[in-house]
């Protein structure tokens, strides 16, 4: 089974390089670029992991997870947070929301890939 990851975040250089690490490790990434986006998304695709920074436009993060976590058919999609703060409150606002994990920029593509893997083991 091919698992498909949505990944939110609103510079197109991360996204990028979550795309193609992800997408040569076999999962089929869609993107969204703000919260709004990332949410009508998840919707559509039904994704198995949410990669979804915390600081967008229009929408950030947490208030698109909260979205995500009131909706019945979205509530169990384990998110991973990525965030260029990687403060204790944005760390404990994570883990509020049941974060899957939750990254500080610069990461390492590796790592995100080994914590992708992880949470969908655990998952299955």
């Amino acid at each position: 089974m091919t698992h498909t990851i949505l990944v939110v975040d609103d510079q197109p250089q991360i996204s990028k390089i979550l795309n193609d690490v992800l997408s040569k490790n076999g999962y089929k990434i869609v993107l969204a670029f703000n919260g709004e986006v990332g949410y009508q998304k998840a919707q559509e695709v039904k994704p198995s992991l949410i990669i979804m920074d915390v600081m967008m436009p229009i929408l950030s993060g947490f208030d698109s997870a909260r979205k995500m976590k009131a909706h019945p058919d979205l509530m169990n999609i384990p998110i991973l947070f990525l965030t260029a703060k990687g403060q204790d409150s944005d760390r404990e606002e994570a883990e509020s929301l049941g974060a899957a994990g939750f990254v500080a920029k610069p990461f390492s593509p590796k790592a995100i890939l080994q914590m992708v893997e992880s949470i969908l083991e655990k998952r299955n």
